[in-house]
């Protein structure tokens, strides 16, 4: 009897417990919400972007917090314009970027490293683009070892043996932002890879692969890859809009050269190429320009500084700012990029003057560390933008520096001389 009666009491309180499970259903019959899945978002209310700032600028170390703070913004809005990685190879790099933001849509980013065979060790590219993701940045990265070198053949007396700090293999860290969680594929890579040495290389092999390419590929970055600088790897990705309807056949000229590379640069320039991308492996300089582009009738290779002066000099003279010319990251470069340069064009059609503004975000001391730029250098990002320039580049060289362009506004003098 007791045996019976405990029983009950079992089921009495098995009864009661279920009526208060937060998945049972009620007694009036309305049915429960349904139980969210692991990894499952719910849906984000709409975002009030009325107070937003317009640019805001992330600061991170290591890949991997970037792209999670990268991911924090893009759900309120925020797209990626301009980004760069900088500090000391040997440890966890820094990485940067500027971000606009646009209202009513989310944006979210994935990263992922370019392996040296794809065919090996599959396709990152073609794979994130099946998931709606366009390639949006790439960032040099390099391994480097004490290795032991040869005596000094200046210091004939000094044998004894010698360490020293070198690159034993590059690499590319690849970045990719999609819009809206949109999974359809709206874009198609294809990569053309060549095998280079100081003084010689598979240029002509790396040249035929571009001038095979079918219409509508776009080369979108260069990419260095291997030990160097005796051997070293140069990728082109190459990018096709799956949206275009009649994509047209564009052709591009490679070039490579340790000495008089400038002069060939504005050479095809002359003959109205435009410059596209550029690096370097130590003093091997590699360029890529489009042919029959237009647009500019040289180019000026400078020193990459945060000088606001330079940039008014060029401006002053009808020089307007074409990109970088991407400097080596050396097992030293920690302070900067081993010799890169700013690219400025000379426009041949006499295009509208320009401003600039050469923005200093973060002293080079604090550039090293994470989180948050200096208050007062984000609300004067903020406010140059609110005045109609736009982020053209970001880079690193002794601090972290942004650069900002806008259409200078004609003299009064002008304005009054036209309405007559």
């Amino acid at each position: 009897m007791r045996t019976s009666r405990n029983f009950k009491a079992l089921l009495l309180l098995a009864a009661s417990l279920l009526s208060f499970h937060p998945h049972a259903h009620a007694q009036s019959g309305r049915k429960p919400p349904p139980e969210t899945l692991p990894g499952m978002r719910p849906a984000p209310a709409p975002a009030d972007h009325t107070h937003f700032d317009k640019v805001k600028l992330v600061v991170s170390e290591g890949i991997y917090n970037f792209v999670e703070a990268l991911n924090e913004q893009g759900r309120l809005g925020y797209r990626l314009e301009k980004t760069v990685s900088y500090g000391d190879p040997n440890n966890r790099r820094k990485y940067a970027a500027v971000l606009r933001l646009d209202p009513g849509h989310s944006y979210d980013y994935v990263s992922d490293s370019m392996p040296e065979e794809v065919r090996r060790y599959g396709d990152p590219l073609n794979h994130h683009a099946g998931r709606g993701y366009g390639l949006a940045h790439a960032y040099a990265r390099t391994q480097c070892r004490m290795v032991d070198v040869s005596p000094d053949p200046n210091y004939p007396n000094d044998t004894s043996p010698r360490q020293e700090l070198q690159a034993v293999q590059r690499s590319n860290v690849l970045l990719f932002m999609r819009r809206d969680a949109a999974e359809r594929q709206t874009k198609e890579y294809r990569v053309f890879k060549g095998l280079f040495t100081p003084d010689g290389g598979q240029k002509k092999e790396l040249q035929a692969g571009l001038d095979a390419a079918p219409p509508g590929f776009r080369p979108v970055r260069l990419l260095f890859s291997g030990a160097g600088p005796d051997a070293f790897y140069v990728t082109v990705v190459a990018e096709r809009d799956l949206d275009e309807a009649a994509p047209r056949k564009a052709e591009y000229s490679l070039v490579k050269e340790v000495f008089g590379f400038e002069d060939e640069v504005n050479r095809l320039a002359a003959a109205g190429s435009r410059y596209v991308d550029g690096g370097r492996i130590q003093f091997v300089k590699i360029a890529l320009l489009e042919r029959l582009a237009g647009g500019a009738d040289g180019y000026t290779f400078v020193d990459d500084s945060g000088d606001q002066k330079r940039f008014e000099r060029e401006a002053a003279a009808g020089n307007g700012y074409a990109g970088l010319l991407v400097g080596d990251l050396t097992c030293t470069s920690d302070s900067r990029l081993f010799l890169q340069k700013l690219v400025f064009a000379r426009d041949a059609g006499g295009g509208p003057a320009r401003e600039y503004k050469v923005l200093k975000v973060a002293e080079r001391k604090l550039a090293r560390l994470t989180g948050l730029p200096p208050a007062d250098a984000v609300s004067e990002l903020q406010s140059l933008f609110a005045e109609g320039f736009r982020v053209r580049d970001i880079f690193y060289s002794h601090g972290l520096y942004v650069i900002l362009e806008r259409r200078a506004e004609a003299p009064a003098s002008q304005v009054q001389t036209s309405k007559r």
